[in-house]
């Protein structure tokens, strides 16, 4: 038994017609929303951004009605993206700024760990990553970082409390 999609059996698609006008309205009553998200249809892709994307298809097909909620979660979700650095340059090169020295931190303590052979060398290699494709940092990331740091820092002493 198939039943399409939506796995329900009483679900009837609309007419022709209904989808035609449905897309009229939606092109009238959300041209700036229609414009940004296929825009950024790329981004919101490679985001996984599955929700924005079935809006912009319901906008785009006019394959059912757009309720207030509805129209309320496009409008929030652009707003939403709009402050992320993924979609805004500007958002984007301030969070770099402010990722700087954290980036720096990182990169020393990777360089410490590797000249170590340290085995958590992995895991500042992925923090790392993580903070270039997020933009941000966690505190546990942060506390992970110091561990490392402290372990591969008191290693370059006892090295040399053997030498005496």
């Amino acid at each position: 038994m198939d039943y399409g999609e939506n796995m329900n059996k009483f679900y009837r698609k609309p007419k022709p017609e209904t989808m035609k006008k449905n897309r009229e309205t939606y092109a009238e009553l959300y041209k700036e929303e229609m414009k940004w998200l296929k825009d950024n249809l790329q981004t919101l892709t490679e985001t996984k951004n599955k929700f924005m994307i079935e809006m912009y298809t319901i906008l785009v097909s006019g394959s059912r009605k757009i309720t207030p909620k509805m129209a309320d979660a496009i409008k929030n979700g652009i707003r939403r993206c709009k402050n992320h650095p993924k979609f805004n340059d500007n958002v984007r090169i301030m969070e770099e700024v402010r990722l700087q020295p954290i980036l720096e931190k990182i990169a020393m303590v990777e360089k410490l760990a590797e000249s170590k052979g340290d085995r958590a060398l992995e895991f500042v290699q992925s923090v790392k990553n993580y903070v270039k494709t997020n933009y941000r940092v966690t505190k546990k990331q942060m506390e992970g970082l110091n561990k490392v740091y402290k372990r591969c820092s008191e290693d370059l002493f006892k090295g040399d409390e053997n030498n005496d």
